[in-house]
C-alpha cells in the first residue's frame, strides 16, 4: 500500500512491510558485510516488517533546545529468527548494540537537508516528493571492516508514494548500493 501524505520523514509511524519485487537485490550488501551465504538465502526469500513508533521530546531541564526525535523500530525477520528493536535517535549520538545478523555494531542517526546527501539521483527523487530533509544512519561494524550510510525518504516507485531506505555500504575492498522499498500499513 503506498504510503498516504500525511506519513513523512518527520511522522514515520507505522507498520512497513518489505517490498520485494520493488526493491534491489541486496544480496552484494550482505556480501560486503560478511553474512554467510546460507543466511543471505533464507534473508532473500525472508518476509521483513518495521514496525516504528516515532515520538518528540524536549529534553529534560533544557529549555530553548530542539525537541530530539526518537523512532523506536522493532523488525521482524520470517523465517529466520533475525528480529531486532532498534531505537533511533536522531540527534548523532552513537549508540552500541548487537544485532542477530551482524554482531557489534555502532549506529548514529540525524535528519539532514537533502542537499547533503551525497547521491545525486537519490536527492532528485526524494526531492520530487516535496521534502527538504532525509533521516541519515551511520552504521559501522565493531567486529568486521564495513560500513553503511543509509537514507531514509519517500519516493515514487512503481507509480505509488513508498517508504525507501538506500543503503551505501563500503568494505574492505567493495561496495554495493542498495534500494528497499517499504509498503505502508497504519
Amino acid at each position: 500500500m503506498a504510503a498516504p501524505p500525511s506519513v513523512n520523514i518527520l511522522n514515520m509511524s507505522g507498520t512497513w512491510t518489505l517490498n520485494r519485487q520493488l526493491s534491489d537485490d541486496f544480496d552484494a550488501t550482505f556480501q560486503v558485510q560478511g553474512v554467510s551465504w546460507p543466511v543471505r538465502k533464507i534473508l532473500a526469500w525472508a518476509g521483513v516488517a518495521l514496525h516504528m513508533a516515532q515520538t518528540s521530546d524536549t529534553p529534560q531541564g533544557e529549555t530553548g533546545k530542539p525537541p530530539i526525535t526518537k523512532i523506536n523500530v522493532k523488525q521482524t525477520i520470517t523465517p529466520g529468527g533475525f528480529n531486532s528493536e532498534e531505537a533511533y535517535v536522531l540527534d548523532s549520538s552513537v549508540k552500541y548494540s548487537t544485532l542477530p545478523i551482524f554482531g557489534a555494531v555502532s549506529v548514529h542517526s540525524r535528519y539532514t537537508l537533502l542537499g547533503q546527501v551525497d547521491d545525486v539521483d537519490l536527492r532528485e527523487r526524494l526531492a520530487a516528493d516535496g521534502a527538504t530533509v532525509a533521516i541519515q544512519e551511520f552504521a559501522e561494524s565493531k567486529s568486521s571492516d564495513w560500513s553503511t550510510v543509509g537514507v531514509w525518504g519517500f519516493e515514487v516507485v512503481g507509480g505509488e508514494r513508498r517508504f525507501t531506505r538506500t543503503n551505501t555500504t563500503t568494505g574492505r575492498n567493495a561496495r554495493a548500493v542498495a534500494r528497499l522499498v517499504y509498503d505502508y500499513s497504519p
